[in-house]
């Protein structure tokens, strides 16, 4: 195919190079400020490169180590029974820190390393004319043109090897009517797959094909195709802002890492706004900005966010804050990130973006204005976002306070959900206490299943049976309603509640209340029980855990967690798994509480965290039928129940 054909008018490939090249970023002025001002980041990338180019790459299955590919890569080879590892593999992450090492260093070697990259997959993959009118179920599959890779390719590592190889000798005519004609044929079978696979518009995917599209639109006017791709691409922008961006702020996915992506993908758009000079509606930058809280309170005070449903602890956070700061010259989601977050890990997370920055040197001066400086919160600390359903409630802003994220949504969204009613994860002084377990991965195997399951979080179970079926990887069985009702601050504490119906015609209403600012008190109202198991699982952050005659003690050098329960029932210590990253879990203790029941019981448990070896002293009574006290330290507080609701009161 002759990409003069392609053209609005049949120019020169000569011209279209020369054209093409006066788009293109200053890479050498962007890459000597890198290599002067980030050294760190320079060598780091330099060394990742050198692993690439031996064809060693780290990807979903290899355990987080890195894996000979191939030189080049086997791009058709399925591994470790992982499609993410086909799957990734075929977005060339690898590319950006070989693209960028060449401009750093102006060693041939990585650059070329790409392009013969480039060109093999060109050959090897062998994109037809006609693939656009294949069954739309195709581009679901587990290989190199799955919609999805056909958008990441094209807005997040092709486009690099224009902005870094561009300029030189090596991108031919030759290479560029290669490239232009594979980007093409992509973005057409793109163009027509997309709108009908993510008709509302209500996914990442259809955010991450958009991004494709517009962005080969931006870099190849010349396109006959070039103005309709780019209008449909921003409305389709627009669209995604609109279907997937809560009005409370929070990506309707409800994973804090997925919304961090968003505000990758969302910010980016942006980003190429400013660049190639146009602009997104008002409403868009309105959700932007409030969506960007989303990342600060998803994040524990110990500085990872928190990871529910298939989220990983990690510091996306940053990356979310540094797209916040691009789009908006706003750097005030860095500077909060930054509060809880080490400085040399906010450094080092952000550099990781500097690439992006439209103005470098602004950018890395901005980034260390951040270590000299706090930024004060002004943000609520009771969150509600009503869409997602979950509740986050924390006692201050700083590294040490107490915070929690509590879920119940049924039901879910999609299947990026766990199966996680009424599960929370809980942070205190500088310690992750009960936590969400992660994903691990997305293979369809036993691990994916128990990281999903109900007791591998920390909630209520009914005879060891899930909230809802799990059927695979990517499927649940139906689901009956469930929700966060109400969430409050009541001054001295602040409370959420939530049921659900899943387990009818047994029903269970839980609430959870952070007290004082020192301890978070639980209340299980399980109503229509005839004489059946109930579970309560909490999911801890520590291995040194000891089941005393009146509590469960959690210990660590950080802090230590002390759990009480009313009525005290028969109680085991279980082995968990916590999973920070893709194929990488430690090890960790679940606590089971389990008794037979029937009729209406309520369940009372205080969570007491503490910092040396004086265990606080709590006492949990019945003082009537419906209502406890508490005692904790000097301390004392009632507790009344009733069908719906929980009210918590101080006494002297």
């Amino acid at each position: 195919m002759s990409i003069q054909a392609l053209l609005i008018e049949p120019i020169s490939t000569r011209e279209l190079l020369s054209s093409l090249r006066s788009r293109l970023e200053p890479m050498e002025t962007k890459s000597a400020y890198i290599m002067d001002l980030m050294p760190e980041l320079a060598r780091e990338t330099i060394a990742n490169a050198e692993q690439a180019c031996k064809g060693m790459i780290t990807l979903p299955g290899t355990g987080g180590v890195p894996e000979f590919v191939g030189n080049p890569p086997c791009w058709l080879e399925h591994r470790h029974n992982d499609n993410e590892f086909l799957w990734q593999l075929n977005r060339m992450n690898h590319w950006q820190e070989l693209l960028q090492a060449y401009s750093l260093t102006q060693d041939d070697k990585y650059g070329h390393k790409v392009i013969v990259e480039m060109l093999d997959w060109i050959e090897t993959v062998g994109i037809h004319e006609d693939m656009a009118d294949y069954p739309i179920g195709y581009f679901s599959q587990c290989h190199p043109l799955r919609a999805l890779e056909l958008g990441i390719r094209n807005y997040k590592t092709w486009p690099l090897v224009l902005e870094h190889l561009g300029h030189t000798e090596m991108f031919t005519e030759e290479v560029l009517e290669k490239y232009l004609g594979a980007v093409y044929k992509q973005i057409k079978i793109l163009r027509k797959v997309s709108p009908i696979l993510w008709p509302k518009a209500d996914h990442n995917h259809f955010l991450m094909e958009c991004l494709g599209i517009l962005t080969t639109a931006l870099y190849f006017p010349e396109l006959k195709e070039a103005e309709e791709w780019k209008s449909f691409a921003i409305d389709g922008i627009e669209r995604c802002a609109s279907a997937q961006l809560t009005e409370d702020g929070g990506q309707i996915e409800g994973c804090p890492s997925y919304h961090n992506g968003c505000m990758f993908w969302f910010g980016l758009a942006v980003i190429l706004a400013k660049r190639f000079h146009f602009r997104f509606s008002d409403r868009y930058m309105e959700l932007l900005r409030k969506n960007l809280d989303y990342s600060i309170y998803s994040l524990r005070p110990t500085g990872k966010c928190v990871p529910v449903g298939d989220s990983h602890a990690n510091h996306l956070a940053v990356m979310g804050a540094v797209y916040g700061y691009m789009a908006l010259d706003d750097p005030t989601w860095l500077g909060l990130a930054a509060n809880l977050i080490d400085d040399q890990k906010i450094v080092h997370e952000a550099s990781k973006h500097v690439w992006r920055a439209l103005d470098v040197q602004r950018f890395h001066e901005d980034l260390r204005a951040l270590q000299d400086q706090h930024y004060e919160c002004d943000k609520l600390t009771t969150f509600w976002n009503r869409a997602l359903h979950q509740a986050i409630i924390r006692s201050g802003w700083d590294s040490e306070a107490l915070s929690f994220l509590f879920t119940c949504r049924s039901p879910v969204q999609n299947v990026h959900a766990h199966i996680d009613l009424m599960s929370f994860d809980f942070t205190a002084l500088g310690k992750n206490m009960v936590c969400d377990p992660g994903f691990f991965c997305y293979r369809e195997d036993e691990d994916r299943r128990q990281f999903k399951c109900a007791n591998y979080h920390s909630t209520l179970l009914i005879d060891e049976r899930d909230h809802f079926e799990y059927l695979g990887s990517w499927k649940y069985g139906p689901q009956k309603p469930g929700e966060i009702y109400n969430v409050e601050d009541r001054g001295f504490y602040q409370i959420a509640s939530a049921y659900h119906l899943n387990y009818e015609p047994v029903v269970h209403h839980r609430h959870i209340a952070l007290v004082d600012g020192q301890m978070v008190v639980i209340a299980d109202r399980v109503e229509g029980l005839d004489q059946q198991d109930v579970e309560r699982y909490f999911h801890l952050d520590f291995t040194e855990v000891v089941a005393g005659p009146d509590a469960v003690v959690a210990a660590s050098d950080i802090a230590n967690l002390a759990i009480y329960s009313y009525p005290w029932e028969e109680v085991d210590l279980l082995p968990g798994r916590l999973s920070d990253d893709n194929d990488v879990a430690r090890a960790a203790t679940r606590v089971r509480f389990h008794g037979i029941q029937s009729g209406t019981v309520t369940y009372l448990t205080v969570l007491v965290p503490y910092k040396g070896v004086q265990r606080p002293v709590v006492d949990i009574r019945l003082a009537g039928a419906a209502s406890y006290e508490i005692s904790c330290g000097g301390d004392s507080y009632q507790v009344i129940m009733n069908d719906k609701e929980m009210t918590i009161c101080k006494t002297d």
